[in-house]
């Protein structure tokens, strides 16, 4: 049992190839791994990224900064209205003012940030369209209350009649 350990030309060859090659893949897999996932190549599309996202912010700090006196002069306006006083050119001022609101929401619909535009429209339309209901019942309490006391008048007035005429 005398093998021969020794190695032909042609496994030599092969040997040395088969180590080349596993060499050349692994320094090509660690160089790719070191240099392309550890890499500023991307850095460069984040900084873009932040900076944009800091540009909007800083728009929406300015549109809220305008928008302060805006938002302030519909709450007087809202709370100082009385229904009672049909002043149309108020109604359609509030009106506006409202729509403004909206609209800012609807040209910035992207950025859900200004969805607090259209809440605080939302909101302010609410307590005015709640304002001119409520001094419409209170208008009608009041009608009905007088209505009421004119029909018990007149129920008097009646029992009264009828009670002398049965007399």
């Amino acid at each position: 049992m005398n093998k021969d350990t020794t190695m032909t030309q042609k496994e030599k060859v092969m040997g040395f190839a088969y180590v080349l090659i596993l060499f050349v893949s692994i320094t090509a897999a660690c160089c790719l791994a070191i240099f392309l996932y550890n890499s500023n190549y991307g850095s460069i599309d984040r900084k873009d990224y932040f900076v944009a996202k800091m540009k909007r912010i800083n728009e929406y700090r300015y549109d809220q900064k305008q928008y302060a006196a805006t938002i302030d002069l519909l709450y007087n306006k809202i709370n100082e209205h009385n229904p009672g006083v049909h002043a149309v050119y108020e109604e359609d001022n509030i009106k506006f003012l409202l729509n403004d609101l909206k609209g800012m929401y609807d040209r910035n619909a992207i950025d859900t940030r200004y969805r607090s535009f259209l809440h605080i429209a939302d909101f302010y339309y609410m307590w005015y369209a709640e304002k001119r209901t409520l001094w419409t019942l209170n208008n009608n309490i009041e009608t009905f209350t007088k209505n009421l006391e004119e029909c018990e008048l007149g129920l008097e007035n009646k029992k009264d009649d009828f009670a002398r005429m049965r007399r």
